[in-house]
């Protein structure tokens, strides 16, 4: 240990390194806080900038969709009244009784009094004991005229023993009147015959055919 003169440079040497030490300590945890308050700093201006931003993305799309809705015209919401197995009556001018059933009728949504049907079947003179019945596989019945349509494979049944086939015929139900522009076979207790248009008037007593006539009779 000696005197002073030795004491003092031994202590200078012993405390040297423990104050090196604490400056560096301290200078890194000062560049830590610095760090980290610059990020704080950062994320105070971005995270509201993105809240900002998200917002006014939120309130265009809503503004947009408004607009949107607003000049788009209402969409028609059109609704099919199909009826099954549909009953029409009506009577002629002279006082005969028809009946008009199908498998189906839908009316027109474009013109109410149109009624289209799905395999329709006329019955004139209904209630007599021999009533002319018509079938086809479509139809169209209008309530303003009385007039009916049929097409695809028309069937006619005078009820007397005569049936005749074509493509198209028109029956005007009040004076229960038939006439077809297309191809016509008949057949009945008499012969055969073939058209390319005929008429049937007076209940049946009269039929006129038209265009490309063939019959032939059977001998009573």
């Amino acid at each position: 240990m000696g005197g002073d003169g030795h004491l003092r440079p031994q202590l200078k040497d012993a405390m040297q390194p423990a104050v090196v030490m604490t400056g560096r300590s301290m200078s890194a945890d000062l560049g830590r806080w610095r760090r980290r308050s610059r990020r704080v700093l950062a994320a105070r201006i971005v995270l509201p900038a993105a809240i900002g931003l998200l917002l006014l993305a939120v309130v265009a799309q809503v503004g947009w969709r408004t607009y949107m809705a607003a000049s788009r015209a209402p969409a028609e919401a059109r609704t099919e009244i199909r009826l099954i197995t549909p009953r029409f009556y009506g009577q002629s001018t002279d006082g005969r009784s028809f009946m008009i059933t199908a498998r189906s009728a839908v009316r027109d949504d474009a013109d109410p009094r149109r009624i289209i049907l799905e395999e329709p079947a006329l019955t004139l003179d209904l209630g007599s004991p021999t009533p002319t019945r018509m079938t086809a596989k479509h139809g169209v019945y209008r309530q303003d005229t009385f007039g009916l349509n049929l097409k695809d494979d028309v069937r006619l049944d005078d009820g007397a023993g005569y049936r005749f086939a074509s493509e198209e015929s028109f029956v005007d139900t009040k004076t229960g009147d038939v006439r077809g522009e297309s191809t016509m076979n008949g057949e009945g207790p008499s012969g055969q015959v073939q058209s390319q248009a005929y008429s049937v008037y007076d209940k049946g007593d009269r039929i006129v055919f038209r265009g490309g006539v063939r019959a032939r009779f059977e001998r009573q």
